[in-house]
């Protein structure tokens, strides 16, 4: 009997690690952390399969460097990309709209060209899965 209730408990433990370590967010994000610091960190939960977690380093990257075009456009990217990779095409869609009509705008040669090379690659696939 006690044999048993030490495999529940053991089972019981391993599943709430791993439930946790699958939906764990962010609960703060230190302010004092660089914007590649942030996409490092997004990238790294990306990479582990942690997609929540991921899009919340991103998005604080939008939000506190909003006004550094190239920072912005590499973290909405990886956003686009994170979409990509869940199906969640619309959402996708909207983000590499909106990373194009931030080229569009923008004087040539003024931002970095690979973001908008990728995000239009991206819409083609998003297209063809129509």
């Amino acid at each position: 009997m006690k044999r048993t209730t030490l495999k529940s408990i053991f089972a019981a433990a391993l599943f709430a690690a791993i439930f946790a370590s699958c939906s764990s967010v962010p609960k703060e994000i230190p302010e004092d952390l660089t914007a590649q610091e942030l996409i490092q960190k997004g990238q790294n939960e990306f990479e582990n399969g942690r997609y929540k977690a991921s899009l919340c380093y991103y998005q604080a990257v939008t939000e506190r460097f909003a006004d550094t075009p190239d920072v912005y456009l590499e973290a909405s990217y990886e956003i686009g990309h994170l979409y990509m990779k869940q199906k969640k095409y619309k959402q996708a869609e909207a983000v590499f709209t909106e990373i194009l009509s931030i080229y569009e705008n923008a004087q040539p040669g003024s931002l970095p060209g690979s973001y908008s090379k990728l995000s239009q690659l991206e819409m083609d696939k998003i297209r063809k899965k129509k």
